[in-house]
This record gives structure tokens, C-alpha cells and sequence, in this order.
């Protein structure tokens, strides 16, 4: 209710508290607790929402107004590939065919308070996928892949496709506050990063690509939670 009441949505309270009951079981089980007081306890029911997203004639002039930004290509690979900021940030050069022209969603790339950042992997086994890509995102690779071997980076192996100038990979809320101030400097509506991903399955959904294919591309583990996000 506390949580609630600071303005936390009940969707994240709903995840706090089946962390805390597995947590209390856990406890139960190894006899540090008699009982789980979280049992008792009423989750929230997460509230149905409709997320921002841009019109389409907005996508297009946020796209061609990307080259302006350093982090341009990032953003422009949000929308072709529908990633989330950990997966595009964590992507390097070995999980890449641009031959075949594919890539291999198995690294992710977080920032942790007092660790620094972190490579980890994807959270569900689902979100361990393969994509095809669309011969523009094919483009934009070989583009980056370019002046990277302009700059002397390695484009090959566990070199980063995401870099800052010195190779070194991009740090994941550096790159959310750079979107947020694009949003702002080109008085686009109101969207965070992650609204980039809704904008690939809104409009691969809206080309009439079937929902099985969007679906595995997003990494979600069925179907239907792909439609209930974008069925609208």
C-alpha cells in the first residue's frame, strides 16, 4: 500500500510481491520461518494501459533525423530490430552474420550499482533467439562495422557493435538519457527508449508480418502476450 501510494504502478508492486512470497517459501522450507506471512497478503491487479506510441509519419522523421545523433545508429537499430537496450547494448560482432543476415540474441548488458556494467544473459530462455534481419538493418551493420574499422576498433570476435570511441561498450542509462533529450530537442511526442521496441512490433504487426514471427523476435515466451500488448 506504501508503494502504492508513492506512485510505483502496480505491476512492479505485483513483482515485489511474488518475489517476497518465493522468498518467505524459500524460508518456510529450510525452517527459518513458520510461515509465510506474504500468503495472506492480496497482490495488486496489474492495470491494463495503453503504451505511447508515435505515429507513423513520426517514425519516419525520427529516423531521418537520427544521423544527427552520436547515438544515432543505436536508436535507429532499436526500430529496425524491436531489441531491448540491454540486448542491442550487450551485442557483439560474433553473434552477427551479415552474409546470412542474422544475429544471435545471447548476451545482454546491464549497469549495476557498485559493480559497474555488467554482461549477463538474456532473462528467459525465449529471449535466447535468433532474428533475421531486413536488408536495411543489413546496411546499417556494414555501415557501422565501416567506421569502426576506420577508427582501428575490432569488428570481429567479442568486439562490441555498439561502441563509445574508444571500443569500450556504451553505458545503458547514458544511452536512455541521450534518447529522452533527442525526444525533447525535436519536439517529438513523448516516449521512453523502450517505446523503440513497441514501435518495431506495432509496425511489423501493422505490415501484416504474422504475430508468431513478431513474437519470436521479440523474445516473449507466448503468443498471447504479444497480442495483449499490441492488439490494440
Amino acid at each position: 500500500a506504501n508503494l502504492l501510494g508513492r506512485g510505483l504502478s502496480s505491476t512492479t508492486v505485483l513483482h515485489l510481491h511474488r518475489l517476497l512470497k518465493k522468498a518467505f517459501n524459500w524460508a518456510v522450507s529450510e525452517g527459518l520461518h513458520s510461515q509465510n506471512p506474504i500468503a495472506k497478503v492480496d497482490a495488486p491487479t496489474p492495470e491494463e494501459y495503453e503504451m505511447d506510441m508515435w505515429e507513423i509519419e513520426t517514425i519516419h522523421d525520427f529516423i531521418d533525423l537520427c544521423g544527427e545523433n552520436r547515438y544515432g545508429d543505436v536508436f535507429r537499430f532499436a526500430i529496425h530490430t524491436g531489441l531491448r537496450r540491454s540486448e542491442i547494448l550487450g551485442l557483439r560482432w560474433d553473434a552477427v552474420d551479415l552474409t546470412e543476415g542474422r544475429l544471435r540474441v545471447f548476451r545482454t548488458l546491464h549497469h549495476i550499482n557498485g559493480q559497474g556494467t555488467v554482461v549477463g544473459e538474456p532473462k528467459t530462455k525465449k529471449s535466447r533467439r535468433t532474428i533475421a534481419l531486413a536488408p536495411e538493418t543489413v546496411n546499417l551493420l556494414h555501415s557501422i562495422r565501416g567506421s569502426q574499422m576506420d577508427a582501428g576498433l575490432p569488428t570481429s570476435g567479442e568486439g562490441y557493435v555498439f561502441t563509445r570511441p574508444n571500443g569500450l561498450p556504451l553505458v545503458p542509462s547514458e544511452v536512455s538519457k541521450a534518447f529522452h533529450a533527442f525526444v525533447l530537442e525535436h519536439n517529438l511526442p513523448k516516449m521512453k527508449f523502450h517505446g523503440l521496441r513497441h514501435a518495431y512490433a506495432s509496425l511489423s504487426l501493422l505490415a501484416g508480418i504474422d504475430s508468431k514471427v513478431v513474437s519470436e523476435s521479440l523474445g516473449h515466451s507466448t503468443i498471447s502476450i504479444t497480442m495483449d500488448l499490441y492488439s490494440h
